[in-house]
C-alpha cells in the first residue's frame, strides 16, 4: 500500500524548497501522530478553481464558451458569475 503522506509532502517540498528538512520531519511526525492509520481526504475545491478561472477569463466570453472551457454547464457559469 502506498504512503500517500510521503507523496503529499513531496509535492509541498517541491513548492517550498527553502523549508529545512528538519521542519518537514516535524510536520510529518505531527500528522502521523494525529492522523495515523487514516486515509487522507483532500477536497478538490472545484468551486474555488472555477471562480478563479472565471476571474481570469475574458469578460467578453459568452457563458457557452466559458462552460466549454471549464467543462461545466452554461447554467453553472451564470450561477458562479453571480457569486463573484
Amino acid at each position: 500500500m502506498a504512503d500517500n503522506l510521503k507523496d503529499i509532502l513531496a509535492i509541498a517540498r517541491r513548492q517550498l524548497p527553502d523549508v529545512p528538512d528538519a521542519t518537514w520531519s516535524k510536520i510529518e511526525q505531527a500528522i502521523r501522530n494525529d492522523f495515523g492509520c487514516q486515509r487522507p481526504y483532500i477536497a478538490a475545491h472545484k468551486k474555488r478553481s472555477h471562480l478563479e478561472a472565471l476571474a481570469e477569463a475574458d469578460q467578453k466570453m459568452a457563458a457557452d464558451q466559458l462552460a466549454a472551457k471549464l467543462g461545466i454547464s452554461p447554467r453553472r457559469v451564470r450561477q458562479l458569475k453571480k457569486l463573484k
